[in-house]
């Protein structure tokens, strides 16, 4: 079985799939079963799930296989610690890189997540703001940065992707998103410092 050459990595592609909530917590992830969904080699695939591994995306259990794993509450807190140093350190570098187009492009972002909000399923919410964050870490301009960012957003989940609690958690990041756009917009560093570790702060 020979994968498609324009495909991305195939652990990027497990990886995405478990943060759409495609794989549950807990649940074991059968080769055969991802050899098949991702028209994939036993090679490929296990190579791909010992780099999972490696990223603590996957959990592997010995002589059992591997599973996506859950996180205790307190390795959840550090994570969102480690979140705050990244992210809020990376705000100088978005907010002189921002164009007027990256901006309008981040506002477009958050107004696709405020329709997700208000009428879109749990699945809808979570990829819009997914995609928005995405696209301003985007702006620092540093592939290593970014890669290390979206390494501890994932790891530090409690579920596979983010499902508010109440309406006005939901509401209150729907603002948030548009708070940071404004900042952006207003080259307001120390603001949307502010609003970041509010927002990742808050429990979903």
């Amino acid at each position: 079985m020979k994968r498609k050459e324009d495909k991305r990595p195939l652990a990027d592609e497990i990886a995405q799939a478990i943060q759409l909530g495609e794989f549950r917590t807990g649940e074991w992830l059968r080769q055969i079963d991802l050899e098949e969904r991702f028209s994939a080699t036993r090679f490929d695939v296990r190579t791909a799930l010992e780099a999972l591994v490696v990223r603590k995306e996957v959990q592997h259990v010995r002589n059992r296989g591997y599973k996506v794993p859950a996180l205790e509450p307190e390795m959840i807190g550090y994570h969102r610690d480690v979140r705050v140093i990244l992210e809020c350190g990376a705000v100088p570098q978005i907010v002189a890189n921002a164009t007027a187009e990256d901006v309008a492009r981040l506002s477009a972002l958050a107004e696709a997540f405020s329709v997700a909000a208000k009428s879109g399923t749990h699945m809808d919410q979570s990829r819009t703001n997914r995609e928005f964050h995405e696209a301003m870490h985007a702006l620092t301009g540093n592939p290593v940065l970014v890669e290390t960012i979206w390494s501890i957003r994932d790891r530090g989940r409690s579920a596979p992707f983010t499902i508010w609690r109440t309406p006005d958690t939901l509401r209150q990041s729907d603002e948030d998103h548009h708070q940071m756009v404004r900042c952006i917009r207003e080259g307001n560093a120390a603001g949307l410092s502010e609003v970041i570790e509010s927002h990742i702060r808050r429990p979903h």
